[in-house]
């Protein structure tokens, strides 16, 4: 565990803190990592306590964890949750549904035969609302009239309506529920999504939308859509806190902080493939905005991207250079159970491009690399993008589909290993020699270290280096 302790404690930073990216296009493993760090934490290094922070996005997450043999999806709660002794804030970046969110709670009790949850959960009062009008405006969107500005990848989920409301200077917090008056701010809320939606010549009642699950319904009145807040409101007042001072006093201790993005660096609205890309901030940054201050991104000690180790891949409109042949991909989608956790739509699976990942660490600010998915591998040679070219010239990632469309990928081919003998290894210096030219090669080009890679989705098929 060299490189991981180590990135743990660098000189100058605040020890036992690290933000975990999705260094990609989502999906590449986050919640597995962040569950594992935890258990470290937690059962491993005997801290009594421990702060796991999510700070963007909302219901459009899927952060797949195992457990006990038993596997789940999260969306909304960070993925530390199943453990006691961490506490689990949903913060103020954070767009937050609250039937979507009491679904999942109840959810987690089911899969896993719990009168409670292990971890405690705390909702920032600051955190913005993301309601079922939000979800019928996005549908709105993707009518053919205006679906070619981007949104027919959304995951119906109403997070970037959500994330307008607060340019728009006029969005609804976690704690406007708690609020006497608060019928009175939604009422208002609600028509006024209702005139945007019959401007667009539909109508906001007969809407279709998503819920937690899939399961689909319709809005109906502002009367159903009140009485079902007010019900959610009441249950949900047990978790909402003014989480400033917890924030501050935990940071200023040694308690171990876990920052737990959504989404990914190749989904950011600066980064990503634009125009498909996510609303949030899937960077670093977003952690001062989301923490007011508290957390400075400087003193974040261990920064943690997150990747694929022979592939990525990717879901929605975009279309990227290193797009892999079917055959192959088809074996991975069904190895690897390739499918959105929140939507459940097909990955495009795409062979690793090296170019996109030094561009999305150093903008992200990403130092470490955890290499999830190293048993995702065949009796075949790794392909790895290490260049663009495009008319004849070499060519950088550019955060832009128009600029990225006919680039001619440039690859390295790399020897494979045999997944069955990762198992057996025990320390990274006794794997086999092809994974770890591999695994430093990949660093050497993005100027990362190496600091996990995992061999399969339970736990124990981790191995820290």
């Amino acid at each position: 565990m060299d490189h991981f302790t180590n990135a743990l404690n660098k000189k100058g930073r605040r020890p036992n803190s690290v933000a975990v990216i999705g260094a990609f296009f989502g999906d590449e493993g986050k919640g597995r990592i962040t569950d594992e760090i935890t258990d470290t934490f937690l059962n491993k290094q005997n801290y009594q306590e421990m702060v796991l922070y999510r700070d963007n996005g909302g219901a459009n997450a899927g952060h797949t964890i195992s457990y006990n043999g038993k596997k789940i999806s999260l969306h909304q709660i960070g993925s530390g949750i199943l453990h006691q002794g961490c506490h689990v804030v949903l913060g103020k970046g954070m767009v937050i549904h609250p039937g979507d969110l009491l679904d999942e709670i109840t959810h987690i009790k089911q899969v896993f035969g719990f009168k409670a949850l292990p971890g405690s959960l705390m909702i920032d009062t600051m955190a913005v609302l993301s309601l079922d009008t939000h979800r019928a405006f996005e549908s709105v969107l993707k009518i053919p009239l205006v679906s070619t500005l981007g949104s027919a990848a959304s995951t119906d989920r109403g997070i970037s309506p959500a994330y307008a409301d607060i340019i728009y200077r006029f969005p609804l917090r976690v704690g406007d529920l708690l609020k006497s008056d608060w019928s009175a701010f939604f009422s208002d809320h609600y028509e006024r999504y209702a005139a945007w939606i019959s401007g667009m010549g539909a109508d906001i009642e007969h809407i279709g939308i998503q819920r937690f699950n899939g399961k689909s319904i319709t809005i109906e009145g502002k009367e159903k859509f009140l009485g079902e807040l007010d019900e959610a409101r009441n249950q949900l007042k047990l978790f909402v806190f003014d989480v400033y001072d917890f924030i501050k006093t935990h940071w200023s201790s040694i308690t171990p902080f876990v920052f737990e993005k959504a989404q990914a660096v190749g989904l950011d609205h600066r980064w990503g493939v634009y125009p498909d890309i996510s609303a949030s901030n899937c960077c670093l940054d977003g952690i001062a905005y989301a923490t007011e201050g508290i957390v400075d991104i400087k003193d974040i000690s261990a920064r943690l991207g997150v990747i694929k180790s022979t592939y990525a891949s990717s879901v929605g409109k975009r279309q990227v250079p290193t797009l892999m042949e079917a055959g192959q991909a088809d074996k991975i989608r069904a190895d690897a159970i390739e499918f959105g956790a929140t939507t459940g739509r097909p990955r495009d699976i795409l062979h690793l491009d090296l170019v996109m990942l030094k561009f999305f660490c150093k903008v992200s600010g990403i130092e470490e690399l955890a290499f999830t998915h190293m048993d995702i591998v065949y009796d075949q040679p790794i392909k790895v993008c290490v260049g663009y070219k495009k008319d004849g010239k070499t060519i950088d990632y550019r955060p832009d589909q128009a600029y990225l469309s006919n680039v001619e990928p440039v690859y390295r081919i790399f020897n494979p290993w045999r997944a069955n003998t990762l198992k057996e290894v025990g320390e990274y210096r006794n794997l086999p020699e092809a994974a770890r030219a591999f695994i430093e090669f990949v660093c050497d080009y993005t100027g990362t270290k190496p600091a996990m890679l995992t061999y399969g989705a339970d736990r124990n098929k981790t191995l820290y280096i």
